[in-house]
């Protein structure tokens, strides 16, 4: 069957053959192609496996990463783009408890997209210099929008930012690790973990319970 169309245009299987010889698309769809077998299996795929979901050769895979690490790097760069474009800024100047529930809201949207990923991260984390300082940046990104957001409640505390004061306990209950615990250990939804967090960041911050929120 000819890839041309009626005028002399092209077809579909001659643009998807034009875009895989496109080093930059081929690029972003191995690293696309590692994320979305990772999130399917909870494991860490072989390179035949996310060569065959972009649709190209395994040599493709070497052509485009020196080695695994480069790979894992390149992966933990794109989930950090995909977690992150669900930020939206929290006003300091909000009440104490309205803050709350909107910070815990839109982390609970970040931890679902980066749970599987980031459970394989931490396994390949020791042995990865490139991917410790991928995953220490996402961290250092929430400990400083928590101290954004919360900036007015920190500026009350005489320890907000001593270690073990209020900013560490901040980060601790917000974690992902908090939010995985709770919803893998424990087996709650999203609505009762969000539940639980909230209670925890309310009564570390001195803010009404839910029902009496602002």
């Amino acid at each position: 069957m000819s890839d041309t169309v009626a005028g002399g245009g092209e077809g579909a299987g001659g643009r998807a053959r034009r875009r895989r010889r496109d080093p930059e698309w081929t690029y972003a769809a191995l690293v696309d192609a590692l994320l979305t077998l990772v999130a399917e299996s909870g494991r860490e795929p072989t390179r035949k496996a996310i060569a065959e979901r972009a649709g190209v050769s395994e040599r493709t895979v070497f052509v485009h990463f020196a080695d695994r690490e480069a790979l894992h790097v390149a992966a933990a760069r794109r989930q950090a783009e995909r977690w992150r474009a669900h930020a939206e800024p929290v006003p300091p100047d909000w009440a104490t408890g309205r803050k709350v529930m909107a910070l815990l809201a839109q982390r609970a949207r970040m931890y679902e997209v980066m749970t599987p990923i980031r459970r394989i991260g931490l396994a390949l984390e020791p042995e990865s210099p490139g991917l410790r300082e991928v995953m220490a940046a996402g961290d250092a990104w929430f400990r400083a929008d928590l101290a954004e957001a919360f900036a007015p409640e920190l500026d009350r505390a005489a320890d907000a930012a001593a270690p073990g004061g209020l900013l560490d306990a901040l980060e601790g209950a917000s974690s992902w690790a908090a939010w995985d615990h709770l919803r893998s250990r424990r087996g709650l939804g999203e609505a009762d973990a969000l539940s639980a967090l909230g209670r925890t960041l309310r009564a570390l911050l001195g803010a009404p319970d839910a029902a009496g929120q602002d």
